[in-house]
């Protein structure tokens, strides 16, 4: 499987990660959610990058 497809589906995985995080902590932006996020826009933007540059398997 071409690593876009897998780091795209984590960077969904770490998102609902941080609103599950977000969710237990009432709502309020602590380290921990805001760790998932920056986890999630990391792998969201390789993601991107691979989708937009043509990188990694068809």
């Amino acid at each position: 499987m071409a690593a876009k497809y897998i780091l795209a589906a984590l960077a969904l995985v770490f998102f609902a990660a941080a609103l599950w995080r977000l969710a237990r902590d009432g709502f309020k932006l602590a380290s921990a959610s805001r760790t998932w996020l920056v986890v999630a826009l990391i792998f969201g933007a390789v993601s991107a990058w691979l989708w937009w540059s043509g990188g990694g398997r068809p």
